[in-house]
């Protein structure tokens, strides 16, 4: 499973400062993605894709497609992918995931890119899901102020924090999706599409 190499990747974003999903996060998500047999992915924000490796190093035929705008993450991400003999089943862009367009459809989709935008990617991107979907969200705990409403919050910070709040609310009482919020490294939620029912 690329262990070695993926201890490396982690090792050397973590060194260099780039996000990456935290330990008990990505566990969650990886057997997750097992359990429930998912095939296919669109990730938005591949960093230097250590996530994306992960999951398709553990689930087997899961095949990816993830987004990145920043060149430079981009190009570290495919050498990554190929250093780990996946580029047969990840594909990384080069592209901003709010103005780039998909006609496929896939059973995941993971939001994983800048968090003021979760809401908006989503809007954008929902419509590649398939019938039987499930959107993942990560780092919507936020260093637990989302859950906190007598912490102080930054000025700088209360926009993103009323976004990310919002966002998390609509998406758990959307009837939609069955969804779940979770606890797990920086929060995770976890929206399953519902079986439309037809009244013919």
């Amino acid at each position: 499973m690329n262990e070695e190499l993926i201890e490396q990747i982690k090792n050397q974003a973590l060194q260099d400062g780039v996000p990456i999903m935290a330990d008990e996060g990505i566990d969650y998500v990886k057997r997750f993605l097992r359990d429930s047999q998912v095939t296919s992915m669109l990730e938005i924000g591949t960093a230097v894709g250590y996530s994306s490796i992960v999951f398709a190093s553990f689930v087997e035929g899961l095949r990816i497609v993830t987004l990145e705008n920043d060149p430079e993450r981009y190009r570290k991400a495919v050498e990554n992918i190929a250093r780990a003999n996946l580029e047969d089943r990840i594909t990384a862009i080069n592209a901003d995931a709010r103005t780039y367009h998909l006609d496929e459809k896939f059973q995941c989709l993971f939001l994983d890119g800048p968090k003021a935008h979760n809401e908006e990617l989503y809007k954008i991107y929902r419509d590649n899901l398939t019938d039987d979907g499930i959107i993942i969200v990560d780092d919507v705990y936020l260093y637990g102020i989302l859950d906190d409403p007598q912490r102080k919050i930054k000025r700088r910070l209360r926009p993103l924090v009323t976004k990310l709040r919002n966002f998390r609310e609509e998406m758990l009482s959307d009837p939609a999706y069955e969804s779940e919020y979770l606890k797990i490294g920086d929060g995770l939620l976890i929206c399953k599409k519902r079986e439309t029912i037809s009244n013919e």
